[in-house]
């Protein structure tokens, strides 16, 4: 145990060390720099007192040793702080903050704070100081201010998910600027499951324009257009009276799934003339019903074409003919075009307003209305007797088609060349002459029922002919049905003398197209 006066004589010792090595050094040119010193003294002066009492400051020596005072250390240069905490790692969320290297006084800088989440995270808040030596210009998203403390509440994270949070601010000294931030989260654990909603949406397409008795054809698409399974779903086909069939038909769908769509198919008849609209209905087990409908208008279309010519003509005359086409229907007739073909015996003379290709003749009428007609007209001859058809046919574009035909009976011209030769002549009484009948057609045509009598006056009786029947006086031929153009028949008959005189045999011919009988005579001298 030291006596009191060696231990104040140590305590004397202790504080002129401490005033030593309190005193600022020259180095310590700003503030900074002293507090560091200030700091460092103080902890010199601790380790001084406490080496008082425990006795090992190396200011004292034991009682035998001299007694040395140390000589205070100069002061260190300034140096720069530790870089602060830059990344939290709680294991249920991470966040860093960086800030710029550096940064000059009066002008604004903006660093960062990047909260991210490594398992789902609640009630996420985040708290940052805003930097001793600065003023707050702006944050983003926009923080809540209380003082120098910034605020975000970012409510739920999920694993993964990150923010970044911005903030400018003004440094107003120089120095280093420190900030810090804390992050705050609770544990989250979730379940979830989708509710959907089903919609059913209809749509109905079929033709404006139907022909009466003819079928139509209309398409219902049905689409879920929700979010959940429609089920059992039904299409019901409400049919008009118009249209045929039964009043209703139900059509089942099934289910839809969102987003899926079904078309359906439905043909019916068109049995009145007017204007019907189809309702379709779509209804299932878990939505409310939608409709659809579609309008068709049933028309009778009616297109019509007459012809009209000559029944009879002459070979190498001229027959005209007119062919009219009606438009007899509710709607216009588009592309209406005739064609004419001409009979192979006969030639076209001419077609106004026709495009002639052989023996063919078309014209292109356009449009015929409700109620209008059009009449074209051809010129036909021919070198050939008989009765020749001309056929016509008439179209539309909406497939409407119809014929017409006129037929002539083009007759040939007969001529007729009646000829009677007696030989021998003259005669004597009692004796005997044959004479000769021969019919020749010179026309075109033929003959047509030819009737031949021969007439004997008193000098002259027939006795026999070859085909002809002796009745006293007359020889009746039988009738020739038909005697071609350029053909002949032939007629003979043995006659005797019985007075003297001049006799005259008459030969009358008739022919059904001869409009009078052909009268020959032939004379004979008796002696």
């Amino acid at each position: 145990m030291k006596s009191l006066p060696e231990t104040l004589k140590r305590l004397s010792l202790v504080f002129a060390a401490v005033l030593a090595v309190g005193t600022p050094s020259a180095n310590a040119t700003n503030a900074d720099d002293d507090r560091e010193l200030r700091t460092r003294d103080r902890q010199t002066y601790e380790v001084l007192v406490g080496d008082f009492y425990t006795g090992r400051s190396p200011y004292f020596k034991s009682a035998d040793a001299p007694i040395e005072v140390a000589q205070a250390a100069p002061a260190p240069a300034a140096k720069a702080p530790a870089a602060p905490c830059s990344v939290i790692n709680s294991g249920l969320v991470q966040m860093t903050e960086t800030m710029p290297a550096e940064a000059t006084l009066g002008e604004p800088f903006t660093y960062e704070l990047k909260p991210i989440a490594v398992g789902c995270a609640a009630n996420v808040v985040v708290t940052d100081t805003i930097p001793d030596g600065t003023t707050l210009v702006a944050t983003e998203p926009q923080a809540s201010v209380n003082g120098n403390q910034l605020v975000w509440n970012l409510g739920n994270l999920d694993s993964g998910e990150s923010k970044v949070l911005k903030i400018t601010v003004k440094p107003t000294k120089e120095g280093t600027l420190v900030s810090c931030a804390t992050i705050k989260a609770d544990p989250r654990v979730c379940a979830q499951t989708v509710v959907g909603r089903p919609v059913l949406a209809i749509a109905k397409t079929g033709p404006e324009l139907a022909q009466l008795d003819s079928d139509v054809l209309y398409n219902i698409v049905v689409k879920n257009v929700g979010t959940a399974l429609a089920k059992s779903v039904v299409i019901t086909d409400k049919v008009p009276a118009g249209l045929g069939g039964p009043k209703e038909v139900p059509l089942p769908i099934g289910d839809l799934a969102p987003g899926a769509s079904k078309t359906v198919p439905i043909t019916l008849k068109a049995t009145q003339r007017g204007k019907f609209c189809n309702v379709a209905v779509a209804s299932s087990a878990n939505t409310p019903s939608v409709t659809g409908e579609a309008c068709t208008t049933v028309v009778k279309p009616g297109l019509k074409l007459a012809k009209t010519g000559p029944d009879t003509e002459y070979v190498n005359k001229k027959a005209g003919y007119k062919i009219t086409a009606s438009n007899t229907g509710d709607i216009p007739l588009d592309n209406v075009i005739i064609t004419d073909t001409a009979p192979s015996q006969t030639s076209i003379v001419s077609a106004p307003g026709g495009q002639i290709t052989g023996n063919n003749i078309s014209w292109n009428l356009g449009t015929l209305q409700p109620g209008d007609k059009k009449t074209v007209d051809v010129v036909l001859t021919t070198r050939q007797p008989g009765k020749w058809c001309n056929v016509a046919t008439v179209v539309s574009k909406q497939g409407l088609k119809e014929s017409a035909q006129a037929c002539t009976l083009w007759k040939g011209v007969s001529a007729v060349l009646l000829e009677v030769v007696d030989d021998p002549d003259p005669i004597q009484v009692g004796e005997e002459t044959t004479y000769t009948i021969r019919i020749t057609n010179q026309g075109n045509s033929d003959l047509i029922n030819i009737n031949t009598v021969a007439q004997f006056q008193k000098e002259v009786t027939p006795e026999t002919s070859s085909e002809g029947t002796v009745t006293a006086k007359t020889v009746k031929f039988p009738t020739i049905p038909t005697l071609g153009p350029k053909q002949s028949h032939t007629y003979t008959i043995k006659a005797k003398a019985d007075q003297i005189g001049d006799h005259r045999l008459k030969v009358i011919l008739t022919e059904d197209q001869l409009l009078s009988p052909v009268n020959e005579e032939e004379s004979t001298r008796v002696y």
